[in-house]
């Protein structure tokens, strides 16, 4: 079997310095790789970095209202206090009748906070659109049940 004849005729020098010359830039290729993903992921971290403290953010904001809850909820379970009761008596023909009156004290409305109450316009806006789209539907049937039919 005949060896391969290579069309360029180099010595083994010149083909181990042509290996040495592809291997140091395999080298440098490699490390042009590493400093690419280095600065990736650094681009990564700085698009990430805004997330993470808006991501702190929420967590301080939610454990503030945890918080804020919590004290809500210890102001809400404080003990009711007892109605006054009035006594009064009443002499009728030697007998005595005892009439007890328990005013009832009308509990006063809490503020409800902002997130309750936009929950609740939101929800009476959707009702209020709804009924108006049933009777404008209503409507527009009734209007073309009566109007004359051409056969």
């Amino acid at each position: 079997m005949e060896q391969k004849k290579y069309i360029r005729n180099f010595t083994e020098e010149a083909r181990e310095k042509q290996k040495q010359h592809l291997n140091e830039i395999r080298q440098k290729a490699m490390e042009k790789k590493r400093e690419m993903k280095e600065i990736t992921l650094k681009a990564k971290l700085m698009k990430l970095e805004p997330k993470i403290e808006l991501a702190k953010k929420y967590d301080e904001y939610i454990s503030n209202k945890v918080q804020e809850h919590q004290e809500e909820i210890i102001e809400i379970q404080k003990p009711k206090p007892k109605p006054k009761k009035k006594i009064i008596y009443q002499e009728e023909e030697d007998e005595e009748e005892e009439v007890v009156y328990v005013k009832k004290t009308k509990p006063k409305p809490q503020q409800e906070s902002l997130e309750k109450t936009l929950y609740k316009s939101s929800q009476e806006t959707l009702f209020n659109r709804a009924i108006e789209e049933r009777i404008r539907a209503n409507l527009t049937g009734y209007y073309s049940a009566m109007m004359p039919r051409e056969y």
